[in-house]
This record gives C-alpha cells, structure tokens and sequence, in this order.
C-alpha cells in the first residue's frame, strides 16, 4: 500500500471520531463504513467483461482500501451499480467519453456540441448518487479518463468536472473538508485548496469559471480571516463577471458583520440582474437601510428581481398592500401571480377582489395562482368559477370541478343518517 493509500486510511478511521467535525451529507446512509477490498481476480473479471482498465488510483483503492459505503453525499456505489439510473443508454464503458477535461464546468449542451441528441455517457461508471438524479462518474474511458464528473440525468442540466486530479484526491479532500468542520452541501462543486489559496484564485484567476468556484467554496468555511473577506467585498463590488460578484455576495452574506451591509446594500443596484437579486435575498431580515432601495425595486426591469424584492420585504414583515397593488398589473405574468400570493400571505382587503379579476388574466399563471388561493381561502364562489369551467389549461379545469363538487355537497346538506349507500332509502329492520 503506498502513501497515499495509507493516509486515506488512517484518516478514514479517525475523521468520525474527531470533535467538531462536519456532518458530511447522506452519513446516516453510510455511516462511515467501508465494505472489504475486492479482490483482483473480481475487478479483472468487471474489466474483462467491459473490455476496460479502471483507471489506476480508483482501481487501487477497490482492492487495497474497500469496496462500496464511506465516502461523499450518499457514499460509494458498489461496482455492480456502475450504470445507476441507466447512466449509459448503450450500457458500453469501453466506448469514450467524448468531453475533454476543464477546469471546473463543461456547460449546458455541451453534447449538442459534439452532434449528440442527449448526453452521451458511455465510458463513465456511477460511484455515488447524490439524490434527486444527480450523480457522481468516473471517465474510464476517453481523453477525461480518470477525472470525476457531476451530472445530472436530466439533459437540461449541466455537467461539473471536479478539479481533482484522480478519485484518490477527491475522496481524501472530502475526508479533509469534513475533518475541517466545512459544509459538506456544495463539495461536488468546490475547489481542493486553504483559505489563502482560494482568496488568491478569486482575486487573481483570468477564468471566471476558477474566480466563482473560489468564491462558492469559501462560502462554505464556517470562519474568514478578515483578508478573505475583504478579497471577497472586492469581488462582489468590481469583479467583471456578474456570475463572480453574485457568488462572493453569497459568500459574505455567512456571518455577515453589520460593516458589511454596504456592499451588499451597493449591489442593489448592481448593472447585472442576478446580482441585485442576489443582494436583495441576502438582505431580508438585516436592519431596515436597505427598505427604500427595495422597494425601488419592485419596479425593477427584471421580473425575477421584482419577485424577490417582494418576497425579501416580507420575510422582513414590511411589505405593505400598497407595495403590491401595483404589481397586480405587471407585464410578467409571474410576477402577476407572485401578487395574488403577496397580498393572501397579508390577509389584505383587496385580496379577494385581485383573485376574482385575475380568473379573466390572458395568461394560465396568474389565473392558477388565483384559483388555487381563492378556493383554500373560500373567496371564490360558484358564480365566479362557472366562468372557468371550462379553462384551456387542465390543471385549473380540475381544480374548478373539485371546487363546484364541494360547493354543491355543501349546499345539499349533511346527508341523512338514514340514507342508503347508493343515497336512497335504508330499509327498516
């Protein structure tokens, strides 16, 4: 066994135990516990049948570490689950991966690049479910072969290379991280490395992809010096990248002192939409200076930094009927439902009337929005929902039916004690 085998499982044996550690993600699952090594008559055979070689550090610790459990979110899949959720189609490991290697993302559609209808997984093997369709796999086979990969079976998402080099620096990282106290939700997405060498990367990377990594994973250290934070007010203020600035905003935004509130409250009206929504989320609840700036932003050209304003002024118990009326007319039909949901949750007056007028909205949303709320809240009554009977959309014409059913067993009374189970008479004894 050589070094790096031997430190893996030394820590392995004495992370759990230690004082103030992390609770890694999906322990409960595993609980630190490691099956046996297999032997190497079993791996040759797995690669014999596939017609691969494991790559080497991953191959090693199968046969001289252990074999499925301890190990990142839901904890390492035995290898007879290498095709989890149906990862490859083709069921083929020989067959390379096509994507080459970088540095932290291979982006959406990266297989609509290569001419490919959906992701083309072949060549990878699962070694740990995240949950929710997400999944960890290792490249076996093609120019990535040996690096880990974060996908999402759902072709919409994107894909994440880890930045470690081999399976072996991933999982003796993970090891590290949860030794260190770190939050383990984010690992898959965070970069190897001490606190100066992160802040460094932010501060001095020309990849933008490096810079908000660096930032996502200072995020998730419990304690900053204070040069890392003020390497992180730099970025949120005048990185070039909105994706960098919104990111070191969400990493200030841990254990925020109140001398920083400013660089958050300046971000409000940041150039870049996903920055001022950013900072607005991140100042709900912190004082009350940043109140009038919000609520310039209820007016904000964008519809989702109009929506979280508002959800923002609410959780800080200040938003007002008057905040919402205006939006009752928005141009974005989401922000038009957001409305009826706003002025509910403030049980105001005009509440029920702003339901009722948006049974007539031309858009499904806002009139969804209006059914589901009126009826829980009994505003809607059988002369307004006849009109909606009949919608277009099929989930509001089945929320209508059920509420009219409802109205008219209600309105024929509590059934007689007498009546028979097909509602006629229950005959005498």
């Amino acid at each position: 066994m050589d070094e790096r085998l031997r430190r893996i499982t030394a820590k392995l044996a004495r992370v759990p135990r230690l004082p103030g550690r992390a609770k890694s993600f999906g322990e409960e699952r595993h609980g630190f516990r490691l099956g046996p090594p297999l032997t190497e008559d079993r791996v040759s055979a797995f690669e014999a049948q596939h017609g691969v070689r494991l790559p080497a550090a991953y191959r090693r610790f199968l046969t001289e570490v252990g074999h499925d459990g301890a190990g990142p979110h839901y904890g390492l899949l035995p290898l007879r689950a290498w095709n989890q959720g149906g990862l490859s189609e083709s069921g083929d490991l020989a067959r390379p991966f096509p994507l080459r290697p970088t540095t932290v993302r291979a982006g959406r559609g990266w297989w609509e690049r290569l001419g490919s209808p959906r992701p083309p997984f072949a060549g990878t093997m699962a070694i740990t479910s995240q949950g929710c369709g997400y999944l960890t796999v290792l490249v076996v086979t093609g120019p990535a072969r040996g690096r880990i990969l974060n996908i999402d079976l759902d072709p919409r998402r994107e894909s994440f290379f880890s930045p470690d080099t081999d399976f072996l620096a991933w999982y003796e990282r993970w090891l590290d991280e949860t030794a260190d106290g770190l939050d383990t939700h984010g690992f898959e997405l965070s970069l190897p490395g001490t606190e100066p060498t992160l802040a460094d990367t932010l501060a001095d990377s020309p990849d933008p992809d490096l810079r908000a990594a660096a930032a996502r994973t200072l995020r998730r250290r419990p304690h900053l010096t204070p040069a890392t934070r003020a390497v992180l007010r730099a970025a949120a203020t005048a990185d070039p990248e909105p994706g960098v600035r919104a990111t070191a905003i969400r990493a200030l935004n841990v254990a925020l002192p109140d001398e920083e509130l400013p660089v958050l409250q300046r971000a409000l009206t940041d150039s870049a939409a996903a920055v001022r929504e950013t900072a607005v989320r991140a100042l709900a609840g912190r004082g009350t200076s940043w109140h009038a700036r919000a609520r310039r932003l209820l007016r904000d050209e964008d519809p989702d930094v109009r929506k979280t304003a508002l959800k923002a002024l609410e959780e800080s118990q200040v938003l007002t009927e008057e905040d919402v009326l205006p939006l009752r007319d928005d141009t974005a039909p989401s922000v038009r439902a957001a409305a009826i949901s706003h002025l509910s949750r403030l049980d105001a007056p005009s509440a029920p009337a702003v339901a009722r007028a948006a049974l007539a909205d031309p858009d499904p949303v806002p009139r969804h929005a209006a059914v589901a709320i009126g009826i829980r809240r009994r505003w809607l009554t059988e002369p307004d929902l006849r009109p909606v009977e009949h919608d277009p959309d099929d989930l509001i014409r089945r929320q209508v039916a059920s509420a009219l059913r409802r109205m008219a067993a209600r309105s024929a009374g509590p059934t007689s004690p007498r009546a028979g189970r097909e509602g006629g008479p229950m005959l005498a004894p």
